[in-house]
């Protein structure tokens, strides 16, 4: 039996890119966002290989994060395009009480110089779970900020529209601070960035559609389909159904409202301060991940796709 339906794959003699793919079936990135408690961005001068952390200087950091998650900590480490201000900076995101992720700035000595100072600072911001070193600065305003993926080596995807997207937000004159970041996965979604401190990732989004998002002019409702889900929640079914409640309140002021999701079955119960809803999540179409660039898109893999078959609050 196909794990997939394979009249959602290119035609044999077409070689598609897996954005272009993935906009052309009209693709759901519902539930495809990270899963984490802690979001660690790393200044690290460019070029980037494939992976990132495969660069010299900074090959720990896997097994920093590989230990963290073995004590269970869910922690996911960026690297950044440097500011060009000479500081070299680790900024950490953790989840806070509130649903949002509280953002903390440290400082290095000027990026570039010794990426040892750097292993040092992750060592205690990971290893310690620790705010800060005895020699760090610390900068800890709250701030609205978009983290957009454009790692060109890992993905073309990535590359070209991540870039584009940044390039465009600029020329419209957006206020928010963006950060050109590696690899977040699903680069067939791109371009794709999580915004904070709400941490929700985005995908397939348009430049006007971003440009809503981060002044707030378009409501929560009228983007809920380009967001991949809200990082604090667990991929798939949990992800759609907080994603649900966020667009049937239609309010960013849940961005900033505690909240759990759990998922038993098809039901997902998504608890909030302002109440509780039932969301049930079901299977969508059973599409294709494509090889990207490849004659047929082949091979392909599974991929998963939900949809929403009810919601309902429920009664205090």
């Amino acid at each position: 039996m196909t794990a997939y339906d394979a009249t959602l794959l290119p035609p044999a003699d077409e070689s598609e890119r897996c954005a272009a793919h993935a906009e052309r079936i009209d693709l759901d990135p519902g539930g495809s966002a990270l899963w984490v408690d802690e979001l660690i961005v790393v200044d690290m001068p460019l070029p980037w290989p494939k992976p990132v952390w495969a660069k010299e200087g900074y090959t720990a950091v896997p097994e920093l994060v590989m230990d963290a998650e073995a004590a269970g900590r869910r922690i996911r480490v960026l690297a950044a395009v440097p500011l060009d201000d000479g500081i070299g900076r680790v900024v950490t995101h953790r989840l806070a009480a509130d649903g949002s992720f509280a953002r903390t700035e440290h400082h290095v000595r000027p990026v570039g110089v010794d990426p040892g100072d750097v292993i040092d600072l992750l060592t205690v911001l990971i290893a310690e779970s620790l705010d800060c070193s005895p020699t760090t600065v610390v900068d800890s305003a709250r701030r609205r900020e978009l983290l957009l993926c454009t790692q060109g080596s890992h993905d073309v995807c990535c590359g070209t529209r991540g870039m584009a997207l940044e390039s465009e937000l600029r020329d419209a004159g957006s206020i928010v601070p963006i950060r050109r970041v590696s690899h977040t996965g699903g680069h067939r979604l791109a371009p794709t960035g999580v915004t904070l401190p709400d941490g929700r990732m985005w995908g397939m989004v348009t430049t006007a559609e971003m440009v809503g998002i981060l002044n707030g002019a378009l409501s929560p409702g009228a983007v809920a389909r380009r967001c991949r889900g809200w990082i604090g929640a667990e991929p798939g079914p949990a992800q759609v159904a907080e994603r649900a409640v966020m667009a049937e309140i239609d309010d960013w002021s849940f961005d900033h409202t505690a909240r759990t999701v759990v998922v038993d079955g098809e039901a997902a119960t998504i608890t909030t301060d302002v109440g509780t809803w039932q969301v049930d999540v079901v299977d969508g179409r059973a599409v294709p991940t494509i090889a990207c660039g490849e004659p047929g898109g082949l091979p392909a893999k599974p991929g998963a796709e939900w949809q929403v078959r009810s919601i309902s609050r429920v009664a205090d």
